[in-house]
């Protein structure tokens, strides 16, 4: 404290962080505001570099054994140990051995991701969850004398997310910022056209640890297109190309998403299965598009109801590009997660009317391309109310809408979160089980996002999406064990 008289006295706490830059920045900004809540002092914030001993003080390392020298010493120790898998992390907090009843806490990531996972699991599972106190007068006690404890993460599921369009992103940030905090890591945004602001918006979610993937048709929504023509898929490639190299190229994002004409429950098209003909339609475009971009993420979004047992025809889609299936079945597919088809909420072919035949259906279509991974849009949440409000848009600025407007918007909406709040509740062990089953038909991996829009998810994250965030991380957890970690307080934060 140099020459100034301490009005805090005791043992104090800080942090040593090994870089404060992009993600890892964002997680060492999550760590210390929560941190924070807890001390009437100023936490002290040192970079590790600089940093000789812990001798005195309450520490949380921060870090990666690369960049953060205590937490390399302690691994070396054999005293934590890292999980050797991408977006890991392993949470220790220990006695110290140079301060008398001092504890050290170890948050560890093997990668930026992991540092930023360890830290929101930190908060959610042991600062806001079992050290925060009922009396607010014994934050500083309760957080002084933490239990000693370790725990480590890893995702089940590489990428997790949301699907949204973009026009009812009302705050990007806080929208992002919400998405770190649940571990997920991809948004898919459709939009007619890209915002003004997409790039500062994908150069943000970067230091979020989440990739943007943008959404823009291939045929979907027109009108009079024979994809069985070659004349219109030629005149179909012609656009999309001009669209995707005079607006999208350029924008430094992390994929590409496209529909195109498969949502509807026709299974042929002038004697040809859907299958068939969107998988030459697919294959046509994407090849000029590899042409140029040979490493280009392109996701294809694929409504089931047109495909059904044509799927072997889709067989000869290129091996880049990725299916994302919708509507396949009810939960979690369906816009009611319910096991019931009856209540589900859409039409869909009578055998992919229940349970199983939708778990059966799916493992059908995540096996028969097992060199690549399975994808599938979540639903079950919110969407938007296409009948009463949608419209398409011209050029637009993304995410910029007044903090008033988005809290009265929530009043509005929460009596549809309400509804599926507490069916997920009572369902959510389906969904689980399911991703299980789905985890292991497809070796190469999953993505999964869920259908999160005009949701005010920037505002507040419900108890549905913390359920459906936690079980994507690991679907292995017992249902109690799922269903208390998306109930933390964390969660209900107003940050």
């Amino acid at each position: 404290m140099g020459t100034y008289k301490a009005k805090h006295e005791g043992v104090r706490w800080r942090i040593i962080y090994g870089n404060a830059q992009g993600v890892e920045g964002f997680a060492l900004t999550e760590l210390q505001r929560m941190a924070q809540d807890f001390l009437p002092y100023v936490v002290t914030v040192i970079e590790a570099r600089q940093e000789a001993g812990c001798e005195g003080w309450h520490t949380i390392l921060l870090g990666t054994v690369s960049n953060n020298a205590g937490i390399a010493d302690l691994a070396k120790q054999g005293l934590i140990s890292i999980p050797d898998r991408p977006q890991g992390f392993s949470v220790s907090c220990l006695p110290s051995s140079s301060c008398k009843n001092g504890r050290i806490v170890v948050i560890a990531g093997n990668d930026a991701a992991g540092v930023l996972y360890g830290v929101e699991d930190f908060n959610a599972r042991v600062l806001a969850a079992r050290v925060m106190p009922d009396n607010p007068a014994r934050k500083r006690h309760s957080l002084d004398e933490m239990d000693c404890f370790t725990f480590e993460g890893y995702p089940t599921v590489a990428n997790r997310g949301i699907w949204t369009w973009g026009y009812v992103l009302y705050d990007c940030r806080r929208f992002i910022d919400n998405m770190a905090r649940l571990k997920m890591n991809m948004l898919i945004v459709w939009n007619d056209c890209p915002p003004l602001n997409i790039k500062d918006i994908i150069n943000y979610a970067h230091t979020r640890g989440v990739k943007i993937i943008l959404g823009f048709h291939w045929g979907w929504g027109l009108e009079n297109i024979d994809i069985t023509s070659p004349e219109d898929r030629r005149t179909l490639r012609e656009e999309v190309l001009a669209n995707y190299n005079a607006n999208y190229r350029h924008l430094g994002m992390d994929g590409i998403y496209f529909q195109t004409l498969t949502e509807h429950n026709d299974l042929f098209i002038n004697g040809c299965s859907v299958a068939a003909a969107v998988c030459d339609l697919v294959n046509e475009i994407s090849a000029e598009l590899f042409r140029e971009e040979p490493d280009l993420y392109i996701q294809f979004g694929l409504h089931a109801m047109s495909i059904m047992d044509n799927y072997p025809d889709l067989k000869g889609l290129d091996k880049r590009v990725v299916i994302v299936w919708e509507d396949a079945g009810i939960i979690p597919y369906s816009y009611n997660p319910v096991a019931d088809e009856a209540e589900t909420g859409m039409d869909r072919p009578a055998y992919l009317d229940n349970v199983q035949a939708t778990l059966e259906y799916s493992r059908k279509i995540a096996s028969f391309r097992a060199e690549k991974e399975f994808a599938m849009v979540a639903k079950g949440f919110i969407c938007l109310r296409w009948l009463e409000e949608f419209e398409h848009h011209g050029p637009f600025i993304m995410g910029e809408r007044s903090s008033e407007f988005i809290r009265h918007r929530l009043e509005e909406r929460q009596p549809r979160w309400d509804r599926v709040n507490e069916l997920w509740i009572k369902n959510f062990p389906i969904a689980a089980s399911f991703y299980r089953e789905i985890l292991q038909a497809s070796p190469a991996g999953m993505t999964v996002v869920g259908l999160v829009e005009d949701g005010m998810f920037e505002e507040a994250i419900q108890i549905s999406t913390a359920l459906f965030a936690e079980t994507l991380w690991n679907p292995y957890q017992s249902d109690v064990e799922l269903l208390q970690r998306a109930m933390s307080p964390y969660y209900r934060r107003h940050f």
